[in-house]
């Protein structure tokens, strides 16, 4: 497939606009900040929201959640669903320094620099600076892929509290753009073009840091996307290798990046939205500096997720609403050929 990699320069305040076109035939379909940071008590924490994720008026809260190192299984809820419902419409406001998404339960202030996320009534209270520049990659239309896929990403340093514990850690905001009016799950990124995302950032003993994200694409795609960003320097890259090491069910527990003369090694903490997503820490990296701290974000889609998302989208046009995806995926394994499968007696 073919596709390009480049590093933008400093966004202005419409970039983060609904109607923000960076191309005549793209709009925003998809806009997801995330967090993976520590608290001074030494416990992890991931917090994740979407923007038009499964209709355009409303906003999905994927939770937020105090990692408990077990892999295999769901980490719990840190706030209940009362406090930060999974989907609820939202406003948009802007004035001279951010393009705000807010609702009675969350607020999401973006500026050009500068972020601020409040959620759960203030239960969560983190501020981020950008790091580097944006990093864009971009898929035009061609035989397989029906829809242009573009996505903007952001990687800042977060600081705050989550429940009073003093936080720092990765931020992450990606704006992702297809044809207008599109959903983004009909886009395809997610059953044509992905299979392995992460992105990581460490802090280094002597001040320094270094991060940025990398895709590997479907089998063959010969996607490669990365950006890799030192002390304020950005680099987009097309020359991603990543390799994982699975669980006995098939969670993805440590991850290996290859970016040219660079390797990173990711180990997993928890499991968020199993099998989809883990997060945990940077356990080894060639630099030769020593890591003071560090944090990963890993999302992993089995290869016939096409099939999930055809399950969900016949249950939402039956039953107004999408299934319980915790429900779904229980009795469910990822097997050596990358397939989430169900064994005799299991199943939605």
């Amino acid at each position: 497939m073919r596709y390009l990699v480049y590093i933008e320069g400093e966004p202005g305040l419409d970039a983060y606009r609904l109607d923000h076109a960076p191309r005549t035939d793209l709009s925003p379909v998809f806009i997801c900040p995330f967090i993976v940071v520590t608290g001074a008590s030494g416990a992890i924490y991931n917090s994740m929201r979407g923007i038009q994720a499964d209709d355009k008026g409303s906003v999905m809260n994927m939770g937020t959640y105090r990692l408990n190192g077990v892999l295999d299984k769901q980490c719990p809820l840190l706030f209940e669903w009362r406090d930060a419902p999974a989907a609820e419409s939202y406003q948009v406001t802007a004035d001279g320094d951010a393009v705000s998404y807010l609702s009675d339960h969350f607020r999401l202030d973006f500026g050009i620099r500068d972020y601020r996320w409040i959620d759960a009534g203030g239960r969560l209270d983190v501020r981020a600076e950008r790091l580097g520049q944006v990093c864009t990659f971009w898929v035009p239309v061609q035989p397989g892929y029906e829809y242009p896929q573009m996505l903007r990403s952001h990687l800042g340093r977060a600081t705050g509290t989550i429940d009073g514990d003093s936080v720092t850690g990765l931020f992450m905001l990606d704006y992702i753009y297809s044809t207008p009016g599109a959903l983004w799950t009909e886009m395809g990124m997610l059953t044509k073009l992905h299979n392995v995302w992460l992105n990581w950032l460490v802090e280094y003993e002597d001040g320094g840091w270094e991060g940025g994200y990398a895709w590997r694409g479907r089998p063959g795609t010969g996607f490669a996307a990365a950006h890799h960003c030192v002390e304020g320097t950005s680099t987009a890259r097309s020359d991603a290798r990543i390799e994982t090491r699975h669980t006995h069910r098939g969670t993805v527990a440590q991850v290996a990046l290859t970016l040219g003369d660079l390797t990173v090694e990711l180990d997993q903490r928890g499991s968020l939205d199993w099998p989809l997503h883990t997060c945990g820490t940077v356990s080894r990296i060639s630099s030769g500096r020593t890591i003071r701290r560090s944090w990963n974000y890993t999302e992993y889609f089995p290869l016939n997720w096409s099939a999930v998302a055809d399950f969900q989208a016949a249950h939402r046009a039956l039953y107004g609403k999408p299934p319980s995806f915790r429900r779904l995926m229980e009795g469910a394994r990822v097997d050596r050929d990358q397939r989430l499968v169900y064994d005799a007696g299991t199943g939605p």
